[in-house]
Order: structure tokens, then sequence, then C-alpha cells
């Protein structure tokens, strides 16, 4: 019950201190399986970057002719194996199809009637950025000094910073309006206007918040050098993880794929076959497909062909890349934390022995290292959770609505809330440990009886700062996001910005950012599934006369190697005159934006995330500092935390129910509870002495109080000041209960009052 009073040793507390010299190695069996993962990562990666293939040949205009001179070696290779292949039932092997009709398709795409554009025909999101390094590349170090700007200013004028932060939200939204001419994006930054006026006095909360956790980054400047250190760590691998799946789509291989022929000479069939796909030219429409049903070619059963493909271990290489990655992500934030956490607390508690920041990022790398790992991958673990849970589109078709949606909904919110718990208690376990430099599940089992005692159900979280970070980095990768949409559309030729043509797909990938950003490592997971989806109804389909097949043609055409036809669907001016792929991926920009998003806003969260990671330090330390009876009467912090719900604003549990936040025994208080105004922190003569025999901490008297001293200890009167002899005394009892003895306020006359009765 809140408030009420427990038996000693019914609880176990934690020392004010923490403990980075005296510490062993923990968790050491899941470092070293993170460490070999990661090496194996990087091995397949580079594999993978010295395994790929030039697939198309280019002019001299950089638009793509025809296959390259390796795909045609190989495709050789393959059709004259497929020759000796022999027909079993149901598998026909065809050496006149598929690749092997390559001089023929390379003839006709040479000629420049059918093909001729600076993007190959089954290209995606990944071959984008493979053609145009430069892309990424200056987006995302574009990002990384923003972020880095914008968190150095954050810790000196920090709530200057925050209301100037939604001022850029806004402005961006405004820039976005004014490129691209689309309304929504004014209708969207007068309704973040609206909500920010409304919302003025969260903000101002927040603004205290954040600007007392600066007063830690304020007066620990060097420890942004291994922050920094450990960002260098975490692009160099963002890099790398974009360089290795821009690899995986260029490794091919020419071998021989079994699939199922479609007469495309033959009349279109319905799926319904009473009704007729005989196309009407006035009315634009079939009998078929007025009755809701679709035409197909009818199929000749299963071929053989060559074909270009990836090798089979190119897919389960690239799921590994993702997950690895993931864990990565996780562990480069924990590592963050335990940092923060290293050299804040120390500066609270002991100012005068507090890490370097070298030595807080070598404890970190060789002691923490296993804990890590583990605290990363239950993260981990945690997140793809919520991916599965989460609801799909097709969740909401029929009948997929009515059978599973419901259970999806229920799933996805005890997902959504299992997901905050885990990643709350794991947060607070870690920082924990490196107080202490116990193994993860010892921590997480002393900070859930710390976090239970102080906080209601063991939860506690600052909204408003919490979301102040997360809009601010999602505004600017929204931002990065349209850049990035707008300069692939220029470089491509493309028009599928809003604001550049009539077509309304951009509300769709407009949506589908808003989700991905928000959520950026289940995004990268959604973008790169469809990525593949859309690449696989895009790219041609090779038929019987080696000619690609544009998906883009009417539904009832012929056939698909009429010149005229295809010039017809596949051929279209812009407003300068020069000819563009109308089948051309309009996908492609909007996924190449939506990525490099994703990736922006991994940055702004990694960095905000030292804000928000010292906020979470300064809760743990409140919460120890209750359990050790400091003083916090006068905490400028403990005044904040009333404010926040969840917090329990009596006294350590130990005392009495009715005590309040005031402790009587007061000790060293610490950086984070600085009474408000003070100048200087209560107690600051003395930050950090020699610990006693029993374990505690000696402090000196202060001016005007007399201490007593503890039992088997002799402490030498301080010049000036009286100390009254007393002798050894149990420790009063009340209703069968230890009862604290606010001794350290009482007078002398006081003290002897009370010996008196003890004895009586």
């Amino acid at each position: 019950m809140q408030g009420s009073v427990q038996p000693e040793g019914s609880v176990e507390t934690v020392a004010p201190r923490v403990n980075w010299k005296d510490r062993k190695a923990t968790d050491s069996a899941c470092g070293v399986l993170y460490a070999a993962l990661f090496v194996a990562w990087l091995g397949l990666g580079f594999a993978m970057i010295g395994g790929q293939v030039d697939i198309w040949e280019k002019d001299s205009n950089g638009l793509y002719v025809g296959y390259s001179e390796d795909v045609k070696s190989m495709a050789s290779e393959c059709c004259e194996r497929i020759q000796t292949m022999e027909n079993t039932d149901g598998i026909t092997y065809q050496s006149n199809a598929g690749l092997c009709l390559i001089d023929d398709l390379e003839r006709r795409l040479s000629d420049g009637t059918y093909y001729q554009h600076p993007f190959p025909n089954d290209g995606g999101l990944f071959d984008a950025l493979a053609l145009k390094p430069g892309i990424p590349t200056v987006m995302i170090m574009g990002c990384i000094v923003m972020a880095v700007a914008w968190i150095m200013l954050l810790r000196t004028f920090a709530k200057t910073i925050v209301f100037a932060s939604e001022f850029i939200k806004i402005g961006a939204l405004l820039y976005l309006w004014y490129s691209s001419s689309s309304m929504i994006f004014l209708v969207i930054a007068g309704g973040y206007a609206l909500y920010t006026f409304c919302a003025r006095k969260q903000l101002l909360f927040a603004a205290k918040i954040i600007s007392h956790a600066a007063t830690g980054l304020k007066e620990n400047p060097q420890m942004f050098i291994a922050l920094f250190i450990v960002k260098a760590f975490y692009i160099v691998q963002a890099l790398l993880y974009i360089k290795f799946f821009e690899a995986s789509v260029t490794i091919k291989t020419v071998d021989i794929s079994i699939h199922t022929s479609v007469d495309y000479s033959a009349p279109m069939v319905c799926s319904v076959t009473s009704y007729s796909c005989e196309w009407d030219e006035t009315t634009f429409t079939s009998p078929c497909h007025d009755a809701g049903e679709s035409c197909s070619y009818p199929e000749e059963g299963n071929v053989g062909t060559c074909e270009l493909m990836e090798p089979s271990w190119v897919g389960s290489g690239r799921s590994f890349i993702m997950l690895m990655w993931l864990w990565s992500v996780m562990f480069f934030t924990q590592f963050r934390l335990a940092i923060v956490a290293n050299v804040l607390g120390s500066w609270h508690w002991h100012p005068d022995n507090k890490p370097s920041p070298m030595q807080a990022l070598s404890v970190t790398a060789t002691k923490s290292f296993g804990t890590i790992s583990y605290s990363g991958l239950i993260c981990a673990l945690v997140e793809k959770f919520y991916q599965l849970a989460k609801l799909k589109w097709y969740h909401f078709m029929p009948p997929m609505l009515f059978a599973v949606a419901p259970l999806k909904i229920v799933l996805c919110i005890v997902g959504w809330c299992f997901k905050t718990c885990i990643q709350m208690l794991t947060k607070f376990s870690l920082i924990l440990h490196v107080f202490t430099g116990d193994t993860f599940f010892g921590s997480a089992k002393k900070c859930y009886g710390i976090m239970k005692r102080h906080f209601v159900g063991g939860f506690i979280t600052e909204a408003s700062s919490k979301q102040i970070m997360t809009m601010f980095s999602y505004i600017m990768a929204f931002a990065f996001c349209f850049a990035t949409w707008a300069w692939v559309d220029e470089e491509f030729n493309w028009k599928t910005i809003p604001g550049t043509s009539d077509d309304a797909m951009w509300v769709l990938w407009a949506l589908l950012a808003s989700f991905c950003i928000y959520y950026p490592l289940i995004g990268l997971f959604v973008l790169v599934l469809i990525d593949g989806l859309m690449k696989s109804l895009t790219q041609g389909i090779v038929d019987n006369e080696g000619m690609a097949a544009r998906l883009c043609l009417p539904s009832d055409s012929p056939t698909s190697t009429d010149p005229d036809v295809y010039d017809y669907c596949c051929k279209a001016s812009d407003v300068e005159g020069q000819e563009q792929d109308c089948m051309s991926k309009d996908w492609v920009s909007p996924f190449c934006g939506i990525f490099v998003g994703c990736i922006t806003k991994l940055f702004f969260d990694y960095m905000g995330g030292i804000i928000l990671d010292s906020i979470d330090v300064m809760f743990l330390c409140f919460a120890i500092d209750k359990d050790n009876n400091v003083d916090l009467s006068k905490s400028e912090f403990a005044a904040i935390c009333v404010d926040i719900p969840g917090v329990i604003t009596t006294a350590n549990p130990l005392q009495d129910s009715k005590d309040p936040l005031l402790v009587q025994q007061p000790v060293q208080p610490g950086q984070f509870v600085t009474g408000a105004g003070a100048g200087m922190p209560q107690g600051q003569v003395q930050p950090f002495a020699a610990p006693m025999v029993g374990g505690g901490v000696q402090m000196m008297p202060q001016q005007g109080v007399q201490m007593m001293p503890q039992q088997g200890v002799q402490m030498m009167p301080q010049q000036g000041v009286q100390m009254m002899p007393m002798a050894a005394m149990g420790q009063p009892v009340a209703m069968g209960q230890p009862m604290a003895m606010p001794m350290a306020n009482m007078t002398p006359e006081q003290m002897q009052q009370q010996q008196m009765m003890m004895q009586q």
C-alpha cells in the first residue's frame, strides 16, 4: 500500500553510489554471442559487396540498352545446360525462351524503340540508391550534422530550443507546402500550430524537466566525447547496413526457373467462365469487369527457362542483415544509456570521484558489454514481437475483418503495453546495473522493488518531454524524406512528388511514410517487404517472343510485343517534351525518401535520447535517495516529480505513511536535488567522504547541527562544534515495527529526554 510502513530488512535497498571501479564483467555469454554474430554480419555483408554483378549495359548517355557481358556469359552457360534437360511430367524445358533469347531481346532494346531509360525495368528502392549513392550519403550526413547541432544547443539553451523546435517543425511543414504547392502540408502546419498553442503549459513543464536534465550535461561536457565515439560506430554501422543492402540486390545468377507458362497470344478468360472478357471500346469495360471479376491469359502448364535470379542464400542473408541491425540499434541505444548513467550517477552522488569519459567508455565496453548486449536483445525481441502484433491493412478486408481483426486489435494493444513496460523495466534495470555492477537479472529484481516503492505500479515516464523529442525528430525525418523524394524524382526524370502531377498515389505513399518514419525500425522491415512485392509486380514477364511484357499494358491487349501498343502505353511526353517511361517506378522515389526518413529518425532519436536518458537517471537517483533517507524537501527535481502522475510523494516506505517527502535523516543530497535558488547543493562542504566501517557514508556535520555517532564508531569533535556523549541506543520500536527517529534535527535537551524515555 502506498506509504505503508515496511519491516526493517524486508526491502533491499541500493547504496547511493556508482561502483565503476571494483566490478566484474557480467552476462559475458550474451556479449560473446553478440560479438560473434556481429563478426558474421560483417563477413556476410562484405561477401555481398564482393559478389555484386553488373546487370545492365549503358550507353554514353547513361541509358540502359541491354544486359551486361557478365549476364550474357552466365546466360550462355545456362542455355547450353538446359538443352540437355529432358522434359518430365508437368515440366517442359524451353531452350528458346527466357534469357536464351537474349540476342533477340538485346536487338529490340538497343534500337531504342522499346526501352531506353536511366533506370532498369526490374529495379527497386536499393537499385536507385546504388545508382545514385550520393543521394543517401549527402542526406544522412546532413541529418547527422543537424542532430548533433540540435542536441548541443539543447544542452545550453534548453527552454529556448524547446520552443524553437516547435517553430522549426511548423516551418518545415510550411516549406513543404511552398515547394510542393500541396495544401495538405499547409493544413498540417496550421493544425500543429494550434496544438502547440493549446499545449503551451505542457511544453513549459517539459522545458523545465529538460532544462533540469541539461544541468547534468552542462556540468559534464566531457561526457559527449564518449557519446560521440559511440555515435561514430553507430553511423559507420548504419552506412554499412545501407551498402550491404545495396549490394544484395545486385547479386544475380542465371539459372533454370520453373514457373507457370502463360499464353499471351490467346484470348483472355474471365475468372468466372460465364462472363466474357471481350473489350468494349465505347464503354471501356467488359462483361467480366462489370461483374466485378478479373480477366487473365490462360495458363499452359509449368515450364523451365533460364532466368536472371538471386542465389538462394541472398534472401536469408538479407534477413540476417536486417535482424542483426535491429539488435545493434538497441545495443547502441543501451550503450549510450550506460555511459550517461555512469557519468551522471557518479556526478550526482560523488562528484569528486566520477569517471572520465574514457574511463566510462572503457568500463561500459568491457565490464558491461554482456549486460548491454542482453538488454539490447530483449528490446529487439520486444520490438519484433510488437511488429508481428501490429495491425496490417489486410486485417480490415473481409472475411479477415470479422474473423481476425478483433483479435489483432486486442493483441496490438497488449503488445504496445507489453513493449512499453518491458522496455521501461529493461532501461531502469540497466541503469541500476551501472550503479551496482550486478548482472542484468539481479539488477532487474532490485530495480523492480525500488520502482514499485516510489512509483505507482512500478512505472514512471515523463510523457511531455519525450513527446517533444519524438515529434521534433519525426518532423525533421519527414522533411528529409520529402527532400530525398524530390531529389530522386529529379535524377530519374519522374513526376511523383506532390504538386508535380495529378496522380493521387502520393497520398498513399505519404500515409506509408507517416507510419514507417514514426516506427523506423518496423518501417525499415515493412519497406523492404513492400519493395520486393512491388518489384515482382512491375518487372517484365518474358513472353514467347522474348520481349518483356509491361504490366502497364491494358488488360485486354492482344499482345505485349506490338510496338504500337507499347509506344501508346509506355512512352509519354512531359512538359519539356522528353520521353518518359510511363511504367516508371512510381513507388521508387517515395520509398527512397521513406528509407532516408527512417534512418534520419533513428539518428535524431539517438541524440534526443541523451536528454531522455538523463531524465531516467534522475528518476532512479530520486528513488534511491528516498530509499537512503536523503532530505528532498529542498530538492528542485523532487518538486518537479510531485507534479508527474505516478510518483509516490510520501517518504521512504520504512517511515510512517503520513511523513511528507522530507525524510528526517539528511545525508548528501547530490547534484540533481539542488534546492531552488540555493546556489550550491546542500552538504557541498564534504561532497563524498570515506566510507564508514558499517558500510554507510560518513558525513561532516552541518553548521548548527549536532550529529549522533553510530554504535562502535568514535567521532572526533570539530573545532567550534560541541558534541554530546551518548550511550549506545537500540532501535526504537512502535507497534512491533522499527521507528525512524529524527535525531539529527534534535536539540541536545530533546536528545537527552528521548534517551531517558527509551531507558524507561
